[in-house]
């Protein structure tokens, strides 16, 4: 089956699924409820026997389905162009945790030029452009992984960062590899900076360009700060 064009039944199961988690359905849609209006007048119109009349709303109904059918496909590229911007988004962070900057340079930039295409052409309502543009930044950056340091002295500060789709949290920076490689130990991080936080009984509020602390764990030697992939 190709998969541009799908039969109308199954898109509109994928996109009712789709618009149900976003409190909406397929009855926002006008020129669909426009349509069964036509096709109810035509049936009555039928029935009492003026068989033009019916004929003519039936072909208007007709004009409103089809109107609603590009609806449909139209919404449903949206939704699979911004499924793959979160896909990307994902990968970003990935990257930004494996330190990608310093080990795959030339992948984590081509794959973030990619991601601002995408991101244009979906706010342009360019939906299927967009999605090629993420399948192919999540392709440049498939090549990405974890590289694990040398043994050394780790990073006894960080420089919060702001990052594409969102900001650092204390559960990525404690689970990045370079820094704990397990996100539970955000705790550690927010007591030794509680002080500094600009709400300091909001562990979720920091701000890119802050220096956080980061605590020895027991056996680790930390020094410096790391800042955009190095230890300054």
């Amino acid at each position: 089956m190709n998969k541009k064009f799908l039969p109308l039944f199954l898109l509109i199961f994928i996109l009712g699924s789709a618009m149900i988690a976003s409190a909406q359905s397929l009855q926002d849609n006008p020129d669909y409820l426009k349509s069964v209006e036509l096709k109810k007048q035509s049936e009555s119109a039928f029935a009492s026997g003026d068989f033009l009349e019916a004929k003519r709303l039936a072909e208007e109904s007709q004009v409103y389905a089809a109107l609603s059918d590009k609806w449909i496909v139209m919404m449903l590229n949206r939704y699979r162009a911004n499924s793959a911007l979160k896909r990307v988004e994902t990968q970003l962070m990935f990257a930004a945790g494996v330190n990608a900057e310093i080990h795959f340079p030339a992948s984590l930039a081509t794959g973030k030029t990619l991601y601002d295409e995408a991101r244009q052409l979906f706010q342009e309502e360019e939906y299927l452009p967009s999605f090629d543009k993420s399948q192919e930044a999540l392709e440049v950056m498939s090549v990405i992984e974890y590289i694990k340091p040398a043994a050394g002295v780790q990073a006894a500060s960080y420089v919060v960062r702001e990052l594409p789709g969102n900001t650092d949290c204390l559960w990525n920076i404690a689970g990045y590899e370079f820094i704990y490689g397990d996100p539970w130990k955000w705790k550690l991080i927010y007591e030794a900076n509680m002080e500094i936080m600009p709400e300091p009984g909001n562990p979720s509020l920091i701000i890119p360009g802050m220096i956080l602390i980061i605590p020895s764990a027991p056996g680790e030697e930390r020094s410096g700060t790391w800042e955009n992939g190095k230890i300054r």
